[in-house]
């Protein structure tokens, strides 16, 4: 996973421009959720070692035009496959799902579109090229959370969008209420 090294431009009106210095990869989620980043950074260091490259983005960060034309040029242009959880629908983050549209019809990248939190929003999984049960799936993993169900979402998806062999098990319900002990 490379984190995020971001240079500060210029600015108006006191909103700094914000460029991030990531290189492209295979793989790109991108999230405004930091439970998702941390736990995807703890999961790192249990991918195998054959596991392809990984960029993670906060969403957050990519709210101006600007911003969002500049990492889809220099990150978004050269994935495999972008996984976007959104939040609050597709409007949140209208501007941004048009460009990855733009990118995924152009270059045939797989795309996967899902919601940030428990509620299904079938509208915004309909923007998946992924097909929507295996969309479903990775949704599934995400949502009860946890370390090894998002160590094995990243191989299910790898597994299905670029052949790896991983065979990760399905989603393992996580306790909503309780002590838990991370590895």
């Amino acid at each position: 996973m490379h984190r995020i090294n971001a240079t500060s431009v210029g600015f108006h009106n006191s909103e700094g421009v914000v460029f991030f210095e990531q290189t492209p990869a295979p793989l790109v989620f991108i999230t405004a959720a930091d439970t998702d980043i941390q736990t995807i950074d703890a999961a790192f260091s249990k991918f195998p070692s054959t596991f392809p490259a990984l960029r993670v983005t906060n969403l957050l960060q990519l709210q101006n035009q600007i911003n969002i034309d500049t990492y889809a040029e220099q990150v978004l242009e050269f994935a495999q496959v972008i996984i976007l959880r959104l939040l609050g629908g597709r409007s949140y983050w209208s501007y941004g799902l048009e460009v990855v549209q733009e990118i995924v019809e152009r270059n045939g990248t797989t795309l996967i579109v899902m919601p940030g939190d428990d509620a299904f929003d079938a509208d915004l999984i309909t923007f998946s090229t992924f097909p929507i049960n295996a969309v479903n799936q990775v949704w599934q993993y995400f949502r009860e959370g946890g370390v090894e169900n998002i160590v094995n979402a990243f191989k299910y998806i790898t597994d299905t969008c670029l052949s790896t062999s991983f065979n990760p098990p399905s989603p393992q319900v996580v306790p909503r209420v309780g002590l838990y002990r991370g590895e």
